[in-house]
């Protein structure tokens, strides 16, 4: 009975099976082929990952580059302090921490020292600077004599007169061979920067010379309200010194001033304006203006005690005069000034001194120094 039960479900399989083996579609030729070629090909594992090339992207210059994100810290990583951090560029430096006292707070005491502050020092208490070097004076002495049969008038400075032959003296040196020249000479101490010869004396000193010889001051130069040039008396000056190998050399003084509208040397005469005094409004002390520099000088200022008899500016860009440097000895060089009144005009003139013509200094009035 199973037997049958068996082979009835068989061929009730069997049944079903043929129809659909008959209606198969029969498999392509070239299907043999293909299947050998897979075969010889080597597996691929399933797992494997695929890596995409990354694209090279074009920039385009109309978009702005996109700046990276800064990076954010990890938790786990350190972050440094503000007191770790030193100073850079752009980074302030931290404040300094504030140590005065809280008003506010009454458990601080105040202190007498801190109350008052701390008188200032002493004058004869502060370090005391000390040229190098020999002083001018000291150049000038060991340099010449004092002139025979003249006056000394300044204690302090090398500054004589001669009544008998109406003449000032002054020593100094050479202070200036190239540069912007405002003076021909200043006292010393004053403008050396702007002026070819530091004179050993003061201005007010060489004012009351000038007059102790008869010499008739003027006005000084005035500028409103329009230009008026400085007056006086004419004061001519002469140079004397030793060259390296101790011969005597005596020059006008405008010989070494170069008039920068001809290129030659200066010819414009110096007279005596005089210049003038100011008061200290706290002191009321009376101070003489030329005292400050302005001595002899090549551009027109109303505190000249000598001046330019001609329109000659001060303004650095407009400036007439420059040293005249072919012609001017070494810096340093001693040099003694004369300072002659020139007779004016009106005066009589004597048979011994006519008015357009002044006596030179000689070896004799500049005697060496032993």
């Amino acid at each position: 009975m199973n037997n049958r039960i068996r082979l009835g479900l068989a061929c009730s399989l069997l049944g079903l099976l043929i129809p659909l083996i008959g209606c198969g579609q029969s498999a392509p030729q070239g299907g043999t082929e293909t299947a050998t070629e897979n075969a010889s090909e080597p597996l691929v594992e399933s797992n494997s990952t695929t890596v995409d090339e990354p694209e090279t992207q074009v920039s385009d210059p109309a978009i702005p580059p996109i700046d990276p994100q800064p990076e954010t810290p990890k938790p786990s990583d350190p972050v440094a302090t503000p007191d770790e951090i030193g100073p850079g560029p752009g980074r302030p430096l931290p404040s300094p921490p504030d140590m005065s006292p809280d008003p506010n707070n009454a458990n601080v005491q105040t202190t007498a020292a801190d109350a008052a502050p701390e008188p200032a020092p002493r004058e004869e208490d502060l370090p005391q600077w000390e040229p190098e070097g020999p002083t001018a004076e000291e150049i000038a002495r060991k340099a010449f004599q004092p002139p025979p049969g003249a006056k000394q008038l300044s204690a302090t400075g090398r500054l004589w007169i001669d009544p008998q032959r109406q003449r000032v003296i002054i020593d100094g040196y050479v202070a200036l061979k190239r540069g912007a020249l405002e003076m021909f000479a200043c006292p010393v101490g004053t403008k050396e920067h702007e002026s070819i010869v530091a004179a050993i004396a003061r201005s007010r000193e060489v004012h009351a010379a000038l007059l102790a010889v008869d010499a008739t001051p003027g006005t000084p130069v005035r500028f409103r309200p329009e230009f008026a040039p400085p007056t006086g008396q004419v004061i001519r000056v002469w140079v004397c010194w030793y060259d390296a190998d101790d011969q005597f050399h005596v020059v006008d003084a405008r010989q070494w001033v170069q008039d920068l509208q001809t290129e030659q040397a200066m010819t414009a005469e110096w007279v005596f304006a005089g210049s003038g005094f100011w008061q200290d409004e706290e002191t009321k002390q009376e101070h003489y203006m030329a005292d400050s520099g302005d001595m002899i000088c090549v551009s027109n200022f109303s505190s000249a005690m000598l001046d330019v008899a001609i329109p000659s500016s001060a303004d650095a860009d407009s400036l007439r005069f420059v040293p005249f440097e072919s012609k001017i000895p070494d810096r340093d060089t001693p040099v003694r000034l004369f300072l002659v009144p020139v007779p004016n005009p009106s005066d009589a003139p004597s048979p011994s001194k006519p008015a357009d013509r002044v006596e030179l200094p000689t070896a004799r009035d500049v005697p060496r120094a032993q």
